[in-house]
């Protein structure tokens, strides 16, 4: 009992290490993520780049992103999980470090959506690790526990962001958050050396099919999502991403250009939003303990998204606090969301041997999915009422995200019942 208290519930030290080790590498990427979000404020007040060149950039990242996953997501069924995670870190943190060189549009379109290509690098081995080293209890609950890691990460970005700019052009602030992921990237090449083993006691190196029953070709990985929903959950999957990034992303500006407040004070509020999302991931999991149906769940958070965006819509303007209260919940619910969607539902395709590749799979929709709607996003802040439109945007997206979880539900319920399925 004191042991399994002393490791959080892990019963193994090398599995609480585990959880350590992959906490750090993943809340580093969104270090060197979140912080161009923080700049952009500077960067538009410094006449750097327009709106439109803003959100161009910041959809490189995540078309980057997205497509980069679909890759990740296949090989990392079957090459080094550990060097893979390892790349992405070390040349996303030289990525930011090019930036604090550079004001260039071509230079910057090109680095932050190579630092989106190298970041997909990281999600879907981490996956794969847990599906190899860890049995169903408590691969569920480590991807409740990874959840907390995006809030840190985003709180670190900030952060440093936010420190950063209080004494030095915004320029540093590339230079500081590109320094912190090589130094991740350095803790999490050594001390995961000979970390990840399977449950025979291998180390493993590359994709362990012992858990799967049969290799799936593509065809039959296709129609396993079809047959169980996943397929219908790439719309709100696509819509989730989009409401959690897109929303974070112009939350800074949004303060900055309706309330006329500083950069600082705008990085000060948003640094509030990561401390509330945390409880996403532990409200997602008490919920869908009663309901255990993963798109029912989402529903819950979809609707509520969506009224808040409306009070957003309707009153935000008008005050400050009730513009950061309904942001806060948005992406609350996005974050809860995304735990069910980003994290549990690939891992209940353990069975088959490719959680990486489904994991990467939805998480390419995910932001490719929000890199095209964040151009639109661009596009509507460029016009006068472009913040109306954006709320009016966000709020019919979030209703047609609740209307295809609905129509997925009985399918994933059906799929969860079957010998396929690691429940």
């Amino acid at each position: 009992m004191i042991m399994t208290q002393k490791y959080l519930g892990y019963k193994r030290k090398q599995d609480f290490l585990t959880l350590v080790f992959c906490w750090i590498a993943y809340a580093s990427t969104y270090v060197c993520r979140l912080n161009f979000s923080a700049a952009t404020p500077e960067l538009s007040r410094e006449g750097v780049f327009t709106e439109g060149q803003l959100a161009n950039i910041s959809s490189a990242f995540f078309i980057c992103y997205g497509l980069g996953q679909l890759i990740s997501g296949v090989i990392g069924d079957k090459l080094d999980t550990r060097r893979m995670i390892f790349t992405g870190m070390l040349v996303s943190g030289l990525c930011n470090l090019g930036l604090f060189c550079t004001e260039s549009y071509i230079a910057f379109l090109l680095l932050w959506g190579l630092n989106g290509a190298v970041q997909s690098l990281v999600w879907s081995p981490i996956l794969k690790i847990a599906s190899v080293n860890f049995d169903a209890p408590t691969r569920d609950k480590f991807g409740i526990h990874m959840a907390a890691s995006v809030p840190l990460g985003t709180l670190s970005s900030y952060g440093v962001s936010l420190l950063t700019l209080l004494f030095l052009p915004w320029r540093y602030v590339f230079l500081n958050c590109g320094l912190v992921s090589l130094a991740a990237s350095l803790v999490w090449i050594f001390g995961t050396r000979g970390l990840f083993r399977s449950k025979t006691g291998r180390v493993v190196q590359t994709a362990d099919n012992s858990s799967a029953r049969t290799a799936l070709s593509a065809r039959k990985t296709f129609l396993l999502m079809a047959s169980s929903g996943a397929l219908l959950l790439l719309v709100p999957i696509v819509i989730q991403g989009t409401l959690k990034d897109s929303v974070t992303q112009w939350v800074p500006t949004f303060f900055t250009s309706e309330f006329g407040s500083n950069t600082v004070f705008s990085l000060a509020l948003t640094m509030l939003l990561p401390i509330i999302n945390v409880t996403g991931a532990w409200f997602a999991k008490a919920i869908n303990r009663r309901i255990r149906n993963e798109p029912l769940t989402a529903v819950i958070f979809f609707a509520i998204a969506a009224v808040f965006l409306t009070l957003l819509r309707l009153f935000g303007s008008s005050s400050l606090v009730l513009s950061l209260v309904s942001m806060a919940v948005v992406t609350n619910c996005m974050f809860a969301i995304n735990v069910m969607y980003i994290t549990i539902v690939p891992l209940h395709f353990s069975k088959t041997g490719r959680v990486s590749t489904i994991a990467g799979f939805l998480n390419a929709a995910a932001y490719v999915g929000c890199g095209a709607l964040n151009l639109l996003a661009g596009a509507l802040l460029e016009r006068r009422d472009g913040w109306d439109l954006l709320f009016w945007m966000w709020i019919l997206i979030a209703v047609i995200a609740l209307l295809f979880s609905v129509a997925a539900s009985p399918l994933w319920k059906r799929f969860m019942q079957s010998d396929d399925a690691d429940a």
